[in-house]
């Protein structure tokens, strides 16, 4: 297959594709891999590969005029590939972007591998709109059928628990959305259907946190060239599995199939290590849950200076050095006068007053389920500092209850029965001489990860802007008023940035308040202030 399509390139490189595509018939139901899209020329083109583009694009840094898209197969256009790969001049192989649609990957793989770095973009089927599909997950390679027997009672208990969830909670969740809408608005046929599909989706969002990281999902997967290219490299890793590789192999493959050049860009994976194995993995659990102390996510000291850096940046782009720092900020931070602060396309990255935001970078200690750090993941500019799923588990029950489950003792029984028994199950595989990498897969998606996140405030404001909604996911919510309010008593200034969407575009004088249409969460949010947040959500 691709050891037909390799020319002029190290052995061990073909070998090594060729066992990651082997791999694939390890797994019972291997992941699908499919390329839908590549970039091609507007005209023609005909026979033009990524090693055209990367050489073509090359030659344009030092050709007087235009260097013309064209077939570069000759010996010095090979030797200009060769070179900028070898010296890291990778800029060239951004131009071109591949789209693949993954059907059956593991949302442990998902997390872990594909949305792990910042140079992606997936529209991934969400657990919060899709009702899961019971024996849906990915079990893993090389199980004894002992082990495989352990895998499948542990996982299908898991699915099991998900639908007695959704049930459970019917009558609580009806409750709670009869409290957050209008009366009114259920006597309205269309309303009321459509708030009906609401809670729906809430039960959803919640009893999904006793599914298996290992559930399959569907996404499609869009990647430059050079970033393919890193994967590959990498691939030796700890944190990628075998499926992982597997699916690393069908990406290349997959392009191969209609481009052979592209094997000539892939280099020799790194070795394989390991990290040292860890004994203190509790220890480093409660010295960072102490830092939390009770709460979600904590900020880390930043600079005092902080508020008089950014003025001084504004000033500068501004050009007017007599601002006292309090003008300066409220120009960059009041909605009502910087109104790009209120622009959901984000055009303040291009404009360099709000740029001075950047001046600015927040750390903060995090502590949240498996699932939400999927979430916080697509905010890819303010990027966490994750342990592997290993380093993660010492063997006990670590794990975040949603608010709809610890306020109702009745579904926290439940909750805690499910959990108990769920973590028993991982603990009985590992006990089976299963190895960890797959044991812990069955690890539920309410699994406890402690994350250092950083970002710059103007990454952080938007996340902000996103997050502090109450349509959005419950964990980040909380925890984005928890950051916001850490980040408004050093910048008693953004009083007006830090808030939800529709108060920002209250301030701003934007119409209509919710962008969100007839999504509307029902609540006045574009009214209360930020501590008022947390106590006016129920759902």
């Amino acid at each position: 297959m691709a050891a037909e399509l390799l020319t002029k390139h190290d052995s061990s490189v073909e070998s090594y594709l060729e066992h990651c595509l082997s791999l694939g018939r390890q797994f019972p139901e291997p992941a699908s891999v499919k390329l839908i899209l590549s970039s091609q020329p507007v005209k023609g083109g005909q026979g033009i590969g990524v090693l055209d583009v990367v050489v073509t694009t090359a030659k344009q840094c030092y050709t007087s005029g235009v260097a013309l898209l064209k077939p570069q197969r000759d010996e010095r256009s090979t030797a200009i590939a060769a070179g900028t790969l070898e010296a890291g001049h990778h800029t060239p192989r951004q131009h071109v972007h591949y789209t693949w649609r993954f059907e059956g990957i593991s949302r442990s793989v998902t997390h872990d591998v594909f949305h792990a770095h910042p140079y992606y973009n997936s529209e991934q089927q969400s657990q919060r709109y899709v009702e899961a599909v019971e024996g849906s997950y990915v079990t893993p390679s090389r199980l004894t059928e002992r082990q495989a027997l352990l895998f499948k009672d542990a996982a299908d208990y898991a699915n099991q628990s998900y639908f007695r969830l959704l049930s459970a909670m019917g009558p609580e969740v009806d409750r709670r959305m009869h409290q957050m809408y209008p009366t009114s608005g259920w006597s309205v046929p269309k309303t009321a259907e459509r708030l009906g599909g609401k809670a729906r989706k809430i039960r959803r969002e919640v009893a999904r946190y006793v599914l298996p990281i290992a559930q399959k999902t569907t996404y499609y997967h869009t990647l430059s060239e050079l970033q393919l290219l890193r994967l590959f490299r990498a691939s030796q890793m700890e944190n990628f599995s075998d499926e992982a590789r597997y699916i690393i192999g069908a990406m290349v493959a997959s392009i191969a199939a209609q481009d052979p050049t592209i094997l000539q860009e892939l280099q020799k994976p790194l070795p394989a290590f390991t990290l040292s194995k860890s004994a203190y993995i509790k220890e480093g659990k409660d010295k960072f849950d102490a830092f939390l102390n009770g709460s979600d996510s904590v900020m880390l000291p930043l600079s005092s200076e902080v508020r008089q850096n950014l003025a001084i940046a504004v000033c500068n782009v501004l050009g007017e050095p007599r601002l006292s720092t309090e003008e300066a900020l409220a120009r960059l931070l009041d909605p009502g006068i910087n109104l790009l602060i209120a622009d959901v396309y984000d055009v303040g990255m291009l404009d360099p007053l709000t740029s001075a935001l950047r001046q600015a970078s927040p750390t903060f200690l995090t502590k949240l389920s498996h699932t939400a750090d999927s979430q916080r993941q697509r905010h890819r500019m303010t990027a966490g500092a994750t342990p592997t799923i290993e380093r993660s588990f010492d063997g006990s029950a670590n794990y975040i209850t949603p608010m709809i489950i610890r306020e109702s003792e009745e579904l926290r029984g439940l909750y805690d029965e499910m959990m108990q028994n769920v973590y028993g199950n991982v603990n009985r595989c590992l006990e089976a001489g299963m190895l960890a990498d797959k044991a812990l897969t069955l690890l539920p998606n309410a699994h406890a990860l402690r994350v250092v996140e950083s970002g710059d405030l103007f990454d952080w404001l938007h996340r902000w802007k996103l997050r502090l909604c109450y349509l959005s996911q419950e964990e980040i919510f909380f925890i984005s008023v928890e950051q916001a309010r850490q980040m408004l008593a050093v910048l008693p200034e953004a009083e007006k940035t830090f808030r939800s969407p529709c108060g920002i575009r209250k301030v701003a004088g934007v119409s209509p308040r919710c962008p969100e249409g007839d999504r509307f969460c029902g609540k006045p949010v574009f009214n209360m202030a930020l501590e008022q947040y947390s106590g006016g959500r129920l759902i």
